[in-house]
């Protein structure tokens, strides 16, 4: 699935467009694979989502971890 969110552009799109991919992608995996639970298929677009959002810079946290060090 990881894949097909790169191919498919979900991390750059609007968070509107990237709930919609999710909820049909999912309906998708629900309907093709009936051995995920529905505990499992949330999971999955949890994991989907997160792996959607933009990284996070280190330069931010790299002042709180020079400061512990000192």
């Amino acid at each position: 699935m990881f894949q097909q969110v790169i191919r498919c552009g979900v991390p750059q799109s609007t968070p509107e467009h990237q709930e919609e991919w999710f909820t049909e992608t999912m309906a998708y995996l629900g309907d093709r694979y009936h051995e995920l639970s529905k505990e499992e298929l949330t999971e999955l677009r949890t994991l989907g989502l997160r792996f959607s959002q933009p990284p996070k810079s280190r330069i931010e946290s790299e002042p709180a971890i020079a400061a512990t060090a000192a």
